[in-house]
């Protein structure tokens, strides 16, 4: 469940909940779906899939003229480019370009989401490559003019991206630090075996600041101190076309071309194709793009103020002269390198033979080393039947027929999806976090898939629950399943390196998390770079709120140019950050796939890309996740061991105990995993938890949406008598009983559309994904008549099948998984049971595990003293390192 609020007011919401018609006697109507995350609410936490503009326009007022820009970056430069990748394509679109290529700094960082707005323009080619940095003494940010000698590469067909790919990756983790590259031509060379087409490059270049005399001059269009064509630094720029063509290959070498309007680059374009010329090599016109149009400039430059941390009046001496550095249409390329002949023309040919689509480099999974006389499956097999015998015993020997039935046809799914390899890797990984002595448990969609339960990955019984298996993997999903799965989060990171070393730095990687601009980093930014004070920006930047979507007119006096900079910088990558624990892992190295770099963390490596652009291409994440509850639980057990003897584990804490509940519906749970929220003390005493699957309702109910809009009341007034229990069809009955004919879970709204609607359990879950995640309403209306038809079929007159689909499609956004819910409920009661029974051990243990959870660590202790808990002062001579455990006559 997202943490955005449905485009839906939250007393219709309740409304529909409830079950109670509008207040105007009409009917209900339906919940519409969000607007497109990806345009609209950069504080989602899910990136929506791209959705081309509604009115794209093409220009049409001038003949078409072949052409492909084979030179631009978008701003996945990281400040060195003022569009964003799908910007670019757009605007390509609109000229009527043939391909474009997306050549940001050292790095594929934008790839995907260039490849996937491609995807809405079929007539437009995709080329991938990147400007390489040579010769870095260290990270350039903070410098006016980085230093450095760039190289252009343009990836010819998938075998030359897994190449440039790799090569990324041994230069980024080369340099020892991030932010610094390092690279060898000649070993580059080795990397390409003819798969790279090389372009001189922009200023530069080597070809280009060879011919400029010292090659340091800061103007774009400065010849330096050149003299005629035949003097010094004509003879440097040839030795080095000489020495590129030598290391990539004469075919593979091209001279760029690019002209904007400052008066020395015609004659550099006259020198340097007067070099073509004179090596044989033809040359090729771009346009070095840095923003998809003209408007765009003044963003440009300030982006780079931030880049070089000076003022734009600081850096107006390195700047670009002129607003050129755009997206261009074929003909006026044409016009402007006229005196070229087929510089234009060339690009389209270049273009056609290096282009593919991005998808066709997707890699597989690892192959697995399994016993002599195993397939992956096969063995898959074979631990799964070894935990069936112990969790579902038939009192013979044998497995339950009924649970034999369940985890035949989910290992079918398994088989036919081709994901063993997936439920092995993670069978390994908590194998060996068990192995080491460190606590752990799938959770998530996981849950709902009874292999999981008898592989010891969740602790979760589906089959005991009725959980839907479509919810986790379903056949009809071209996805791959997600296991997250907690570890104590003081000992995550030995399974972190244990990946890192059991699959190599070059087949294993933490997934990005792309910093992007938010308001208050947007103001901050862009007052600098207009040359305010820093406590002016700071001022300022207090003024707008932390996550809001806008920093539009409002109750300020932000002056208007930073406001204005800001709202066209939102929602920018800023900078690289790790992402909380989702590790890639392919069967070629997957720094083939997507380059790797260090994290600013020791001993991380993470992928240039984030989760979003990892699923698009079909990545599958392994989730290793940081629980800080799971730490204190076994902080807690280690602590009673040692005081008293007394071992305990997860499953060997006393179930149901009535003590546990009386403590709980008393709101007595600070410090308890999950129900230690104000919102949540407060709902206790009303639920008034006594079984462990009330525990399970109470996290479901306590979510930031249905709280702040008062979505749990309908299921509250019946659990308190002051409504009837009722259900809309009798067919209802078993899927809602258990919640009081109110929908809470994910997996009820698939078990209603099966129940009445007579869905698979497959159409089922997409029909809730399809309303949840927003995606097309062509795949909502399909599957909606498929279900209204079913509704039919079983007697449902149309205002009873409208009601149904109301309450589905209201609780789609909210609904918050059962198997999630249930996950979660097993650390709510064992967390409760240690606070009842070792209050002092329990303390310890969260001093222990501080940061986590909603209270500092003095009002913890406070609550602990009120339960009689005696808490010391620290003692130099007898205190440890972390909070501990004495006996009371020791003090």
């Amino acid at each position: 469940m997202g943490f955005h609020n449905p485009n839906v007011p939250w007393n219709e919401l309740e409304r529909t909940l409830s079950g109670r018609p509008a207040s105007d006697g009409r009917s209900a109507p339906a919940l519409t779906p969000n607007v497109d995350m990806r345009r609209e609410a950069p504080m989602s936490r899910k990136r929506g899939p791209y959705r081309p503009p509604a009115d794209q326009p093409v220009a049409a007022d001038e003949v078409v003229v072949p052409y492909a820009e084979l030179h631009a970056h978008s701003n996945y430069s990281f400040l060195d480019g003022a569009s964003g990748p799908e910007r670019l394509v757009e605007e390509a679109h609109r000229l009527r370009l043939n391909a474009l290529a997306l050549t940001d700094h050292d790095g594929f960082y934008g790839v995907v989401r260039f490849a996937e707005a491609a995807e809405s323009f079929p007539g437009l080619g995709t080329v991938f490559g990147a400007e390489l940095s040579l010769e870095l003494p260290g990270p350039q940010h903070g410098e006016a003019d980085p230093i450095g000698t760039h190289l252009l590469v343009l990836a010819r067909k998938q075998e030359g991206y897994h190449r440039l790919a790799a090569a990324i990756t041994a230069g980024q983790l080369a340099g020892g630090e991030k932010g610094r590259p390092v690279y060898d031509l000649e070993q580059l060379a080795a990397q390409a075996a003819g798969d790279w087409v090389v372009l001189t490059g922009c200023r530069k270049g080597a070809v280009r600041r060879a011919l400029s005399g010292s090659g340091a001059s800061n103007d774009p269009g400065s010849l330096g101190t050149s003299r005629a064509a035949g003097g010094t630094e004509f003879d440097a720029a040839a030795r080095e076309l000489d020495r590129l063509t030598a290391l990539f290959g004469q075919d593979r070498v091209f001279v760029e071309l690019t002209d904007h309007a400052h008066p020395g680059d015609q004659p550099m374009n006259d020198r340097l194709a007067a070099l073509a010329t004179a090596h044989r090599l033809p040359t090729v016109a771009t346009n070095a793009v840095h923003y998809a149009t003209p408007a765009e400039y003044q963003l440009a430059s300030a982006v780079a103020a931030v880049r070089a941390r000076r003022s734009l009046d600081e850096l107006d001496g390195w700047l670009p002269a002129t607003n050129g550095l755009h997206l261009r249409s074929g003909a006026e390329m044409a016009r402007t390198f006229a005196r070229y002949p087929g510089a234009v023309a060339r690009s389209v040919e270049i273009a056609t033979e290096v282009q593919f689509t991005l998808r066709s480099v997707r890699p597989n999974l690892p192959n697995q080393n399994v016993p002599a006389g195993h397939t992956p499956i096969s063995w898959l097999r074979e631990l799964v039947w070894r935990g069936a015998s112990e969790r579902y015993p038939d009192g013979r020997g044998g497995i339950d027929p009924a649970s034999r039935a369940r985890l035949e046809r989910e290992l079918a799914v398994i088989e036919e999806k081709d994901f063993p390899g997936y439920f092995l890797i993670v069978h390994d990984l908590v194998s060996e976090a068990r192995r080491r002595g460190i606590l752990c448990q799938g959770r998530g969609s996981a849950a709902n898939s009874a292999v999981c339960f008898v592989l010891a990955i969740t602790a979760v019984d589906s089959i005991f629950y009725d959980l839907p298996f479509e919810r986790f993997l379903s056949a009809l999903r071209d996805e791959a399943p997600d296991i997250d799965v907690d570890f104590d989060s003081d000992r995550r990171e030995e399974i972190i390196q244990y990946v890192y070393e059991k699959y190599g730095r070059f087949n294993a990687a933490q997934v990005a998390n792309v910093i992007t601009y938010r308001p208050r980093g947007a103001i901050r930014d862009m007052a600098k770079a207009l040359g305010y004070s820093t406590g002016q920006q700071d001022a300022w930047a207090k003024q707008v709120e932390r996550w809001g979507g806008t920093v539009g007119p409002g109750d300020h006096n932000i002056p208007e140019p930073v406001i204005e900079l800001a709202q066209q910088v939102l929602t920018f990558p800023r900078h690289l950050g790790i992402h909380s624990g989702g590790m890639v892992l392919t069967d070629r190295p997957i720094g083939e796939v997507c380059p790797i770099e260090h994290a600013r963390m020791e001993r991380r490596t993470v992928l240039q890309w984030d989760k979003d652009d990892c699923a698009w291409m079909g990545l599958v994440k392994f989730d290793l996740l940081g629980l800080g509850m799971l730490a204190a639980i076994q902080y807690t057990f280690d602590l009673v061991r040692d005081a008293t003897g007394e071992a305990w584990e997860l499953a060997t804490v006393p179930k149901e105990e009535a003590a546990v509940y009386d403590m709980l519906c008393r709101a007595d749970s600070v410090g308890v995993f999950q129900v230690e929220s104000r919102a949540q003390i407060g709902t206790l005493p009303r639920l008034k938890p006594r079984c462990f699957y009330d525990l399970v309702v109470e996290i479901a109910l306590i979510r930031p949406g249905p709280v702040q809009g008062g979505a749990v009341h309908p299921y509250l007034r019946r659990r308190a008598g002051e409504e009837p229990v009722t259900y809309l069809h009798p067919r209802l009955e078993p899927v809602l009983k258990r919640t009081l004919g109110i929908p809470l879970f994910q997996e009820q709204l698939m078990q209603m559309a099966v129940a009445v609607g007579d869905c698979t359990s497959a159409d089922a879950d997409l029909l809730r994904r399809a309303m949840g995640s927003k995606r097309g309403i062509e795949k909502v209306e399909r599957l909606r008549e498929t279900l209204y038809a079913g509704m039919a079929r079983n007697g449902l007159t149309p205002e009873e099948s409208d009601a149904i689909y109301n309450k589905i499609e209201a609780f789609a956004n909210f609904g918050f998984a059962e198997s999630h819910a249930i996950s979660f409920g097993l650390l709510v009661y064992a967390s409760s049971w240690l606070k009842l029974h070792y209050p002092a051990a329990f303390l310890a243990a969260l001093l222990r595990a501080q940061p986590m959870g909603f209270y500092s660590p003095q009002t913890l202790t406070a609550d602990a003293r009120r339960h009689g808990v005696e808490v010391l002062r620290p003692d130099i001579l007898r205190s440890g390192v972390s909070a501990g455990l004495e006996a009371a006559d020791a003090a």
